[in-house]
């Protein structure tokens, strides 16, 4: 019994402040509307479990950028990344791997990193950024337990 106790414990100071009604491990789906760049980005993202050690988080994703009429073929790229919680925050910050895109490199296409915290049941809110751009960025639970 004590060590069950121990364990829930450490679970929830593990997950940070605000996290302890839900794990963000998972499947998630992400959005977010880049107006000054005029692009679109969505994807899907697996959440893993903390690390015991370091309470980090291990994550993968698929982000597809669409741009417009002037470039209205969505850009796929796979995409890994690494989560370390700040306060009530995910840090979530990526980096390429492939592009799942014919005829388009990994090559200028920057990492999305993310900064969100829980914003209601299955759902987090905050910052999509990149080198150049930043903008507001929604994750829900994927339904049908999508993952990339």
């Amino acid at each position: 019994m004590l060590r069950a106790v121990v364990c829930g414990l450490a679970c929830v100071l593990l997950a940070g402040p605000g996290w302890s009604d839900e794990d963000p491990a998972g499947a998630w789906e992400f959005r977010t509307d880049i107006v000054n760049k005029g692009c679109t980005i969505t994807g899907y993202m697996t959440i893993g479990i903390a690390d015991p050690g370091t309470g980090r988080r291990a994550c993968e994703f698929v982000s597809s950028e669409t741009c417009g009429p002037l470039d209205p073929e969505a850009v796929q790229m796979q995409q890994a990344c690494e989560i370390d919680f700040e306060g009530e925050y995910l840090l979530i910050r990526s980096q390429v791997v492939a592009s799942l895109t014919e005829g388009r490199g990994i090559n200028g296409y920057l990492p999305d990193h993310f900064t969100v915290q829980p914003s209601g049941a299955g759902r987090m809110s905050g910052t999509w950024y990149d080198r150049n751009y930043a903008d507001l960025v929604e994750f829900w639970r994927a339904r049908g337990g999508a993952t990339s």
